[in-house]
């Protein structure tokens, strides 16, 4: 009995010793999106290749989750994921959000990583990033910090080749056809049912008339998941297969909102990208009433805002010209904060011009009641350690945006630029988190 009871114990310790490792394999890459088996499989092979060849263990940090957006909380997040997961004296992690990037180096890979090699590392993983292929920016991060290894080392390591398998793709809880439909489907599908049976018809009715009178489709849907496909994927997916769009270039736009993910999705089509353009639509509806509204759960306003706006644009579009950072859409409610702010402003200038007159009138000299009052300014010694001997470099991606006429605060938005879709067509449009 007490032989079995000692093997028992051996056999836990050993299972205690052994699952650190088996962490290890999984945990070099965070990111927000999922991964499969097989992905997750890969970047372990990536990360364990760089930490057999360098000794160093390399962490990719993608989050484009609003808790990471400003750059503090980038790198306090980064740096307790690196302490949690590295297991020796010598490691790098690489973050990035949706509004920044940044890097912490421990040990000798402080010695043979540069300042520039941080914009090195971004420009590699660029284009996946501004696409949300977060996956893919992991890979090339791999790729891309071991060639400026073996620069700096003279190290030549050949990297495990990706397996080829087949992505299988897991339907959402909307059903998307495999081929494109020859109508089109209904312009309202509430499957999370976010709405009233009366919000519901209204919002069918209101899309139905402004999609006919502009020749233009505006769709929406809800769902409570959509499976495997990226927010971007099941939009464009879920637009071309149902049959959307008017004339040869497929004309309209979808909007998706996903429950379980918390997504929101915009996906132009046709002339869509021109009259809601990713440069001013995009910039503008991200921060707009339409987040607000999505955030704080009133869906039924901010469905309807979408709409409307929508139809507004592609009215002006169509009429006149496209509304663009030259020709801007004016709203009365970011007019009314502009009003009140200048009111508050000009308030405040004239108070401090007439007390600082006041007190530098001559003559007039305020006593004090110490010494040390009348001392100006003064040397101030903070004392600051840390329990690691590492370099940390950051910095904030540059965004061409046009600043929207809103002053509503909204959700971080992804806008990948024109695309082409699983069906051929060419897209626009993004997203983001609420």
């Amino acid at each position: 009995m007490k032989r079995l009871f000692s093997g028992l114990i051996c056999l836990l310790l050993i299972a205690a010793l052994a699952l650190p490792c088996v962490a290890a394999g999984t945990s070099c890459a965070h990111t927000s999106d999922a991964l499969s088996a097989r992905e997750t499989e890969y970047l372990g092979a990536l990360f364990q290749t760089i930490s057999d060849a360098y000794g160093v263990e390399a962490f990719f940090f993608m989050d484009y989750g609003s808790e990471y957006d400003d750059r503090d909380s980038l790198k306090t997040g980064a740096r307790a994921y690196l302490d949690e997961h590295m297991s020796g004296d010598d490691a790098v992690v690489f973050a990035v959000s949706s509004e920044s990037y940044y890097m912490n180096m421990r040990g000798k890979t402080g010695e043979w990583l540069e300042e520039d090699d941080l914009d090195t590392l971004y420009d590699a993983i660029a284009d996946a990033d501004k696409e949300g292929k977060q996956y893919t920016a992991a890979v090339q991060f791999y790729t891309a910090l071991n060639k400026l290894l073996s620069q700096r080392t003279g190290i030549t390591v050949t990297e495990p080749e990706e397996p080829t398998t087949e992505r299988v793709i897991l339907p959402g809880s909307v059903a998307i056809p495999d081929e494109i439909a020859p109508t089109r489907g209904d312009r309202l599908v509430d499957q999370a049912d976010l709405l009233p049976a009366e919000d519901e018809a209204a919002l069918q009715e209101k899309l139905d008339s402004l999609s006919e009178a502009l020749q233009f489709d505006i769709v929406i849907v809800t769902a409570e998941h959509i499976g495997t496909r990226t927010p971007m994927e099941f939009a464009d997916d879920y637009y071309d297969y149902n049959g959307f769009g008017y004339g040869e270039d497929y004309d309209g736009v979808v909007l998706l909102i996903s429950m379980a993910e918390r997504d929101w999705w915009i996906s132009t089509c046709g002339y869509g990208l021109t009259a809601l353009s990713d440069e001013y639509f995009m910039n503008f509806i991200s921060p707009s009433d339409f987040t607000y509204y999505l955030k704080n759960g009133y869906y039924a306003k901010s469905l309807n805002y979408f709409a409307d706006t929508v139809g507004r644009f592609v009215k002006e579009a169509k009429e006149n010209e496209p509304y663009s950072a030259k020709h801007r859409i004016h709203v009365w409610s970011s007019m009314r904060v502009g009003l009140i702010f200048s009111v508050i402003v000009g308030l405040i200038a004239a108070a401090i011009v007439t007390y600082s007159k006041y007190d530098n009138f001559i003559g007039f000299v305020r006593s004090k009641s110490e010494a040390d009052d009348y001392l100006v300014g003064g040397v101030h010694l903070i004392a600051q350690s840390d329990e690691f001997v590492s370099r940390s470099m950051h910095r904030t991606k540059r965004v061409e945006s046009t600043p929207s006429s809103s002053g509503s605060s909204g959700s971080s938005t992804k806008i990948p630029g024109k695309h082409v879709s699983s069906s051929g067509r060419t897209h626009g449009g993004g997203g983001g988190k609420f």
